[in-house]
């Protein structure tokens, strides 16, 4: 599916995340809504590994690829 189609779902079904194929299985986007305890103050997209969690921006290349999958 394409970007933003995946997104659109994330957005709705917090609990959800996507993905592309070509990544390690363990690497997924979620989208995050901050809190009244919150340091954010917007919603932002993040990655989630084996490494933890940091904000993630995708690239040009991430946002036109098709096989974007719900995870």
């Amino acid at each position: 599916m394409r970007f933003v189609e995946a997104l659109s779902i994330i957005q709705e079904e917090t609990d959800k995340a996507m993905r592309l194929p070509q990544w390690e299985e363990d690497v997924r986007i979620k989208a995050q809504y901050p809190d009244a305890h919150s340091k954010m103050t917007h919603p932002y997209l993040y990655v989630e590994s084996r490494f933890g969690y940091v904000p993630w921006k995708e690239t040009f290349v991430e946002m036109f690829e098709t096989g974007w999958e719900i995870v």
